[in-house]
């Protein structure tokens, strides 16, 4: 049986600078660590399709890209512009600062998740 009250440095792999990490977490025994659950999380279980989304709203949508991303410059700042679509509609996504990720083999008019 395994001992949830063994502290953490004496998991394998786990050396004094993970402690270090570990401690200031609160998680000091192996029982805290595996119930430690983090701040927050992506739900990636249940994609929706765009005309369920609002603007701002972070979401899984599995998507078609209908062109390719295009990069504009707003008062000095970067946004980049991607059309896509899905089964419902076709609308454009954009990001302020900060790069569309995307796996550079997707190509056009294949289904990726967004």
């Amino acid at each position: 049986m395994i001992d949830l009250q063994k502290d953490v440095k004496y998991i394998k792999g786990v050396g004094p600078k993970k402690v270090l990490l570990l401690n200031k977490l609160g998680i000091f025994t192996l029982k805290d660590l595996i119930t430690y659950y983090p701040r927050t999380y992506e739900d990636r279980s249940k994609p929706k399709f765009l005309y369920e989304c609002e603007e701002g709203e972070e979401a899984l949508v599995e998507v078609i890209a209908c062109s390719r991303i295009s990069n504009v410059r707003l008062r000095g700042k970067t946004m980049q512009r991607l059309i896509v679509r899905d089964e419902t509609r076709k609308n454009r996504v954009s990001r302020r600062n900060k790069k569309i990720h995307i796996r550079s083999s997707i190509r056009k008019r294949r289904p990726f998740g967004l």
